[in-house]
């Protein structure tokens, strides 16, 4: 357990900055680098990864947050 927190730990700045570049915001930018940190969480492959798959997965978890978060906005916007 604690090899998967400092995985996610060590991804969480990257996470964050990820999704600030696609949301421009900071609130929605945060949610979305958690909710993306919590499904590589729950990935059970996590610690057979290596340093490189581990970002690109996180960067697909990362886009589809992002998009959520985005898409509910423009949502409650209208």
């Amino acid at each position: 357990m604690k090899r998967r927190i400092d995985i996610l730990r060590s991804l969480e700045l990257e996470a964050y900055r990820m999704a600030y570049y696609l949301l421009e915001e900071e609130t929605s930018a945060g949610e979305a680098a958690t909710r993306a940190l919590l499904a590589l969480h729950a990935a059970q492959e996590l610690t057979a990864l290596t340093q490189e798959e581990r970002r690109r997965l996180l960067k697909r978890l990362v886009m589809r947050e992002s998009i959520s978060s985005f898409g509910q906005a423009a949502a409650r916007a209208n």
